[in-house]
């Protein structure tokens, strides 16, 4: 009896501290991350503009991307600055249909936003880093071999 109780209470320790990390779970793939992201973003504002993005990235993004980010926003006070985008759908305008997001089977920590905007297929890659403190945004790979690292390093 005291076997069972002692492997109960073992067990209900693991399960707790499982649930309690950031990226325990088996199905976990950063996929969540980046449905979260474009969740944010669906009928309102881009949630990757500045002043917004200093709060809201540091959860979204790995630290060297996003302080390529931040820099990019800051150096151009207010005004269109390298990304003169949205980030999440490759446009200015947009009109989104079919979005679907597909986790990479071959490639890990890699997340496929799938859509059509204005009648185009779209694809974009996000590359994932893991953290102590869960999946970051790494970069973000666009349909003709363009980069949001690219973009900002260059």
């Amino acid at each position: 009896m005291n076997r069972l109780i002692v492997l109960v209470a073992i067990l209900a320790l693991v399960a707790g501290f499982a649930s309690a990390q950031p990226g325990s779970s088996n199905l976990d793939t950063g996929k969540e991350l980046v449905a979260q992201l474009y969740k944010e973003h669906s009928g309102k504002s881009d949630p990757l503009q500045y002043a917004a993005s200093k709060k809201r990235l540091p959860s979204d993004f790995y630290k060297p991307l996003l302080d390529l980010y931040l820099k990019d926003q800051e150096d151009s006070k207010g005004e269109v600055g390298k990304i003169d985008f949205d980030p999440l759908y490759d446009s200015q305008d947009f009109e989104i249909s079919g979005f679907n997001l597909v986790v990479l089977p071959k490639k890990k920590g890699y997340v496929a936003a799938r859509f059509r905007n204005m009648g185009v297929d779209q694809e974009i890659i996000f590359a994932l880093q893991r953290t102590k403190m869960g999946w970051r945004i790494a970069d973000i790979q666009y349909k003709d071999g363009r980069s949001l690292w690219m973009i900002l390093k260059g």
